[in-house]
C-alpha cells in the first residue's frame, strides 16, 4: 500500500512541478522566397528508379496547407521575397502579391530585396494594401527619418508574449538597381537587433523571434551573436530548405526553401516563467497538389488575375530542341545580346536566369518567367588590359569562395579563357590567366573593346569584377532585356543551345 502511495505522490509531484513551470504550447507556420509562383508548377523525383512528375505550390496549395497545419496557437510568418518571378507580379508592380498575401492571415512579413525591384515608391503603393504587419528595421528612409517597415511587433498566443524583429538584407544596395533604393540606407543590423532586443525584454516578452531575409550564413552569425536573447530565427533569402531546425548556440534556425515548394512549421513548448523553449519539433511539408487541401477560392482568385494576361502570355514564339538550364540558357542569352547589339563581348549575371524550361514550345510567358527583372541593356567600351583584370578578379573570386552563390557568377559571350587553376590564391589575380581569345585572336591589352550587359550587372560591377581601376561609362540602350530576348527567339525560331565551356582550366 505504501508503495502505491509513494508512486501517487511522485506522479502528483511531477504534475504539480510541470504546472508550476507554466508551460505553454505555441507554433510558427512559415515560408519564404515565394517569388510570385502563384500557380501550381510541375516538378519531379525519382522513386525506385522511376521518374515521377507531379505538381506542387501555388497560392491555393500554400493557403490550403497553411490552413491544415495552423491552429489557435499559431503565428504565421513570411520570410520575404514574395515579389518577382511571374508576369503578373511585374505587370502590377507587386500589387498582385500583396492582394494574395492578404488571404493568408500573416502575423509578420519581412521585406526582402526583390520587393524593391520595382522601386521603393511602387513598393510603398503595394504595401499600402497590406492587412499584415510589415517589418524592415534596418532599412532607413533618410528623408522621412524612419525605418522602411516596423523594427518589431509583439504578438500574443496562448499566453506567450512573442516579440518579432524583422531585418532585410544587409547588402540590399548591391541586390537591386541603385535607382530602386535611392534615399534609403541600410543601418548597422547588429545595432538594430540589439536595440530591439532591449525594448522587447523591457516589455516582458517570453519569446524573441528574428524574422530575417539575410540568408542562412548570416542567420548563423546572428544566432552566435545574440544567442543569449534570440530564441528562434525564421529565415529567407538563401532559398535553403531546412528540414529540421538547425541549432546554433541554442537558437533554432528555420527556413522553408523557395517557390512555395515547402511550408514549414515549428511546434514549441515555452516556459513563460523562465522565457525558455523547453522542447520543439520542426519540419517542412512539401506542398503537393491535393484537391482535398487546395484552397479553391484562392485558386480562383489567381485564375482571375491570370486570365486578363493569359492570351498574350500563351503566344508561342519559338521552339526549344534542348532543355534550358541556367548554364546553357545563360550562354544563349549572352550570345543573343552580343549579336543583337553588335559588341565584342557580352556579360550576363547567372542570377538573371530564374527558370528552367523543358524542350518544346517557347511562349511569351516563358521568357517573362526566365528573365523577369525588366533591366535595360547597356553598352560600354573598355581597354583589353582592363577587361583582363575584370575577368581575373571574377574567376579568382569564384575559386577562393567555395560558398559563392551561383547567382553571382558571370556568364560570358565572345571570349574563350584559359586559366591556371593551380594558383588558388595568387597575389596578382591576373597571374591566373593563361590566355584570352576573342574571335580566335589573343586579347590586345591596348585595344578598346565593346561590351553589352544588363543595367543591374553594370551598376554592380564591383560586386562581380572587384576593383578594376576605372569607372564604367555606360550607354543605356533603353531596350528591356526581356524584350530583346523575345525578339531573338522570334528571329531564331528553332533553338538548340548546348553548354560550351568558355573558361578552361589547363592545370
Amino acid at each position: 500500500m505504501k508503495r502505491y502511495i509513494v508512486i501517487l505522490l511522485v506522479l502528483f509531484s511531477f504534475v504539480y512541478s510541470y504546472a508550476q513551470e507554466n508551460i505553454r504550447e505555441i507554433n510558427i507556420v512559415h515560408w519564404n522566397d515565394f517569388h510570385a509562383r502563384n500557380e501550381p508548377y510541375k516538378t519531379s523525383k525519382k522513386k525506385e528508379g522511376e521518374v515521377i512528375n507531379y505538381y506542387i505550390g501555388g497560392t491555393g496549395s500554400m493557403l490550403g496547407y497553411l490552413n491544415k497545419y495552423r491552429n489557435k496557437n499559431s503565428l504565421v510568418m513570411h520570410g520575404g521575397d514574395d515579389f518577382q518571378g511571374s508576369p503578373i507580379s511585374s505587370i502590377t508592380k507587386g500589387k498582385s502579391q500583396v492582394e494574395l498575401m492578404n488571404l493568408y492571415g500573416i502575423d509578420a512579413f519581412v521585406v526582402g530585396n526583390h520587393e524593391f525591384d520595382y522601386g521603393y515608391q511602387a513598393l510603398d503603393s503595394a504595401l499600402g494594401m497590406a492587412n499584415f504587419d510589415i517589418l524592415s528595421g534596418n532599412v532607413y528612409r533618410v528623408k522621412d527619418q524612419k525605418t522602411f517597415g516596423k523594427s518589431y511587433v509583439i504578438k500574443e498566443k496562448n499566453g506567450v508574449k512573442v516579440g518579432i524583429i524583422g531585418v532585410s538584407p544587409i547588402d540590399l544596395k548591391t541586390l537591386t538597381l541603385p535607382k530602386n533604393v535611392e534615399g534609403l540606407e541600410v543601418l548597422n543590423t547588429d545595432s538594430v537587433i540589439a536595440a530591439c532586443i532591449k525594448e522587447l525584454k523591457s516589455q516582458k516578452c517570453n519569446l524573441i523571434v528574428l524574422l530575417s531575409h539575410c540568408g542562412n550564413d548570416e542567420d548563423k552569425y546572428f544566432a552566435e551573436t545574440f544567442h543569449r536573447d534570440i530564441d528562434v530565427i525564421i529565415g529567407g533569402h538563401s532559398h535553403t530548405p531546412i528540414f529540421k531546425p538547425q541549432i546554433v548556440d541554442g537558437v533554432l534556425i528555420c527556413q522553408a526553401g523557395s517557390y512555395g515548394k515547402y511550408i514549414g512549421k515549428i511546434d514549441m513548448k515555452v516556459d513563460i516563467d523562465k522565457d525558455t523553449v523547453v522542447s520543439y519539433f520542426g519540419f517542412l511539408k512539401e506542398t503537393v497538389l491535393d484537391s482535398n487541401i487546395f484552397d479553391k477560392k484562392a485558386g480562383e482568385k489567381v485564375d482571375g488575375m491570370i486570365a486578363a494576361i493569359e492570351p498574350e502570355m500563351k503566344k508561342v514564339i519559338g521552339t526549344l530542341e534542348t532543355p534550358w538550364k541556367k548554364d546553357n540558357c545563360g550562354q544563349w542569352t549572352a550570345d543573343a545580346l552580343r549579336s543583337m547589339f553588335k559588341t565584342d563581348v557580352a556579360f550576363m549575371n547567372a542570377g538573371s536566369i530564374r527558370k528552367d524550361l523543358p524542350k518544346g514550345d517557347i511562349t511569351v510567358g516563358d521568357i517573362w518567367e526566365i528573365n523577369p527583372f525588366g533591366n535595360s541593356i547597356v553598352t560600354f567600351k573598355i581597354k583589353g588590359s582592363t577587361l583582363k583584370k575584370m575577368m581575373a578578379n571574377n574567376i579568382t573570386k569564384a575559386m577562393k569562395d567555395e560558398t559563392l552563390n551561383d547567382y553571382d557568377m558571370i556568364i560570358i559571350s565572345g571570349m574563350k579563357i584559359k586559366i591556371d587553376g593551380s594558383q588558388k590564391n595568387p597575389k596578382n589575380p591576373e597571374d591566373i590567366i593563361v590566355s584570352i581569345k576573342l574571335d580566335g585572336k589573343n586579347l590586345d591589352p591596348d585595344k578598346t573593346y565593346t561590351v553589352c550587359t544588363n543595367s543591374y550587372t553594370a551598376s554592380q560591377a564591383k560586386k562581380y569584377f572587384g576593383n578594376f581601376g576605372v569607372e564604367l561609362d555606360v550607354t543605356d540602350t533603353n531596350v528591356i532585356d526581356r524584350d530583346a530576348l523575345m525578339d531573338a527567339v522570334k528571329e531564331q525560331k528553332v533553338i538548340n543551345s548546348v553548354y560550351e565551356k568558355r573558361v578552361v582550366d589547363e592545370k
